[in-house]
């Protein structure tokens, strides 16, 4: 089955979760459409500075790269990653993330504006 990332993920792209919260949120999206897909944590390059790399979440799907965020981000949010020479895929290692139900997903959302707007 293949899926437009406009159609999966339009409901999301105003959303900011946290790096690993998106990485979970990509997850289920895919799983519930039943996707193939792979959640890998890299090194990347800063676009602004070269020489400095910093380690991001991504979900590698129908060759293309999803991008969650750095991983020590708590407002980030999901974009289509399309500077792949700027990964190190050397640096690369695989994520198990728990894949949730649409209604955790729909709750993780929930407790997120809830918390961002208290």
């Amino acid at each position: 089955m293949s899926t437009n990332f406009d159609t999966l993920f339009s409901p999301y792209l105003d959303l900011r979760l946290s790096a690993f919260d998106n990485m979970k949120l990509i997850a289920a999206v895919l799983a519930d459409a039943t996707e193939f897909y792979e959640c890998v944590e890299a090194d990347v390059q800063n676009p602004d500075n070269p020489q400095l790399q910093q380690s991001g979440y991504f979900v590698r799907w129908q060759d293309m790269w999803l991008f969650c965020g750095v991983t020590n981000n708590y407002q980030a949010g999901i974009t289509l990653f399309t500077d792949v020479e700027r990964i190190n895929l050397a640096s690369i290692s695989v994520k198990v993330v728990p894949v949730m139900t649409m209604q955790q997903v729909s709750f993780m959302c929930i407790e997120s504006s809830h918390f961002d707007h208290c």
